[in-house]
């Protein structure tokens, strides 16, 4: 089981001031205006949509049913609340990244190249 308030707390540090939180997903802008978003209510994993990633990064799943372990293309139906008001750049009309992160340690990984890249 994963704490999302955890990887909350890690994304805010990282990302400060840019917090756009509903019940379901919270969204996060780096400082070259990238969006990522963290859904709140899973526990199995943590699993975030971004709009680049890297894909040598240890202990991350690139998540996609129709096309496995590729992003979601421009079409694809993805999280309700990836809308115009949430997460602009992450929603239907954009083509995103939607990852399973295993533990904290790799979403830390990912932050950390996700606010450079």
């Amino acid at each position: 089981m994963v704490d999302t308030e955890a990887a909350r707390r890690e994304l805010k540090a990282v990302f400060p001031f840019t917090e756009v939180c509903t019940q379901y997903i919270a969204t996060y802008k780096s400082s070259s205006g990238k969006e990522i978003s963290l859904e709140r209510e899973r526990t199995e994993a943590f699993f975030v949509w971004l709009q680049k990633y890297d894909a040598s990064i240890d202990g991350v799943k690139i998540k996609n049913e129709k096309f496995p372990g590729q992003p979601y293309g421009w079409k694809q139906p993805r999280n309700s609340n990836l809308n115009d008001k949430n997460a602009p750049q992450l929603k239907v009309g954009n083509k995103v990244w939607y990852l399973e992160v295993e533990n904290l340690e790799a979403l830390k990984r990912v932050i950390s190249w996700y606010a450079t890249a």
